[in-house]
């Protein structure tokens, strides 16, 4: 494949690991459940190309793009629906625990020795059993336990990181209301509700009560799926991730990963539409994150036995990189890190070392190889469902327009690409930056949100006014 990134480094670590990991997977079955079909042909290919059998995709809904092909595996969609992503994903886990007889049987008849393991690749699935099918890297209570934010903050302060200040009150208006007005540093403040209904994630949840808000939709909201709820300031600068992997005696820290969290003119919400490498902080800040990164790793292994890919969640704040929540998994920086690595099968690996398995995984080969990839080959995986009901799949090529996105015209080079179509919501919209016509360093978020205005005029959805993020680390 033309389009598969190489480079001397890169190709001896790609080489070397899918012969370390064939032995693994090789004549094995899995089951690939999800919430998308869309991107389960990748880990498909991925698993065939490491000798295993062909797979069998479970998922809640189609999705606009490409879906495994017969060939590469078998495939059934379950048609979920959901009003938001998070409550998609629930409904998708339901659907998995209890799955239509059509559904068991077929998984039955490709499996009769029953000898397939559940293989969960999704950032917000748990790994549990499908079909009776045991899951590989099934996390212990202890890992799952750091995702809920009403815990993290102490343990940033067992591990000695510097953090914004918060307050964890009972879910009711008066107390919420309290912790504000003490926390509030000029822009609001940010409520996140505990973990009683499930992990909370790409900032459905979350409720931002900016000022002269006085919070009772957000507190009504929030006592409906919480007990208590995290308060904290609303931080100014660019939301940015950092990812790591923790290998049974070393850490590896990868680049950081910009947040594409836009921000609505009004209303309490904020709007999660993916991941970006293209940005770039200031050298200082990004090794910062890093050496958090590792310190974080030692922690993890140290304190909970943690193993594998982990993610670490904040804003490059005016005092640096200050963590919002840890994420002791796969997560969707993962994906995007992998986007720049064409075949190499990062995934299976950071799996893999979370299963246990005992192999020879020179970190010291894998931090280096991801790093100038993904440093080398940049990703935008910009992405957010819409309630629009969109039924065909195409896409725009966007040009810049002033400050704006218009549709290019024939013959001209385009800025870059909204690919739209059917979700689970009622559309999906991908937005992806063209490498020949933009250069590294800026903030995605600005381009994003100009895409959305514009499918706002020529898709009909209503995304409204968007802002991004503030670069206060220059």
């Amino acid at each position: 494949m033309s389009d598969i990134p190489t480079s001397p480094l890169l190709e001896e670590a790609r080489a070397y690991y899918k012969t370390l990991l064939r032995p693994v997977f090789e004549g094995r079955r899995f089951v690939l459940p999800g919430n998308i079909a869309v991107g389960l042909g990748d880990v498909a290919s991925e698993l065939r190309g490491l000798g295993a059998e062909r797979p069998f995709v479970v998922a809640g809904s189609r999705g606009t793009g490409t879906v495994p092909t017969e060939a590469e595996a078998a495939l059934r969609v379950l048609d979920v629906r959901g009003a938001d992503p998070l409550e998609h994903n629930r409904n998708v886990q339901r659907a998995l625990a209890h799955l239509p007889s059509e559904v068991q049987h077929a998984i039955d008849a490709w499996d009769p020795d029953r000898s397939a393991k559940t293989l969960h690749t999704d950032p917000l699935a748990e790994p549990r059993p499908v079909a009776g099918r045991a899951a590989y890297a099934a996390r212990p209570a202890a890992w799952t336990a750091l995702e809920d934010k009403i815990v993290i903050d102490a343990f940033w302060d067992a591990v000695g990181v510097p953090r914004a200040p918060s307050r964890v009150v009972p879910a009711e208006h008066q107390a919420l209301r309290v912790a504000a007005d003490a926390l509030d540093r000029g822009h609001g403040t940010v409520w996140a509700p505990d973990a009683r209904e499930g992990t909370n994630a790409g900032a459905v949840a979350l409720r931002w009560v900016r000022p002269g808000d006085d919070g009772r939709a957000a507190s009504a909201d929030l006592a409906r799926i919480a007990d208590r709820v995290r308060v904290m300031p609303f931080l100014e600068g660019i939301p940015a991730s950092i990812h790591g992997v923790v290998f049974p005696d070393a850490v590896v820290a990868f680049r950081p990963v910009e947040m594409l969290v836009l921000r609505p003119a009004t209303g309490d919400r904020l709007f999660y539409a993916g991941c970006s490498t293209w940005f770039d902080p200031n050298p200082e800040d990004r090794e910062t994150m890093r050496e958090l990164a590792r310190r974080v790793g030692v922690a993890l292994r140290k304190h909970v036995g943690f193993r594998g890919s982990f993610g670490i969640d904040g804003v490059l704040a005016e005092e640096g990189f200050l963590p919002t929540e840890l994420n002791p998994r796969l997560g969707a920086g993962v994906s995007t890190l992998a986007g720049a690595l064409g075949d190499f099968p990062l995934v299976l690996l950071c799996l893999a070392i979370a299963e246990g398995e005992e192999l020879d995984y020179r970190p010291e080969l894998l931090e280096p190889a991801v790093l100038e990839t993904a440093d080398s080959h940049r990703v935008c995986g910009g992405g957010r469902t819409t309630e629009t009901t969109l039924t065909d799949t195409s896409t725009f090529d966007l040009v810049a327009d002033v400050d704006d996105y218009r549709q290019a015209a024939a013959g001209e080079n385009p800025e870059a690409t909204l690919l739209f179509g059917p979700g689970p919501i009622g559309g999906f919209l991908r937005f992806t930056l063209n490498p020949d016509r933009n250069e590294p360093g800026p903030p995605s978020a600005p381009q994003a949100a100009r895409a959305f205005r514009l499918a706002d005029r020529l898709l009909g959805t209503d995304f409204g006014d968007l802002e991004a993020a503030k670069n206060v680390r220059p």
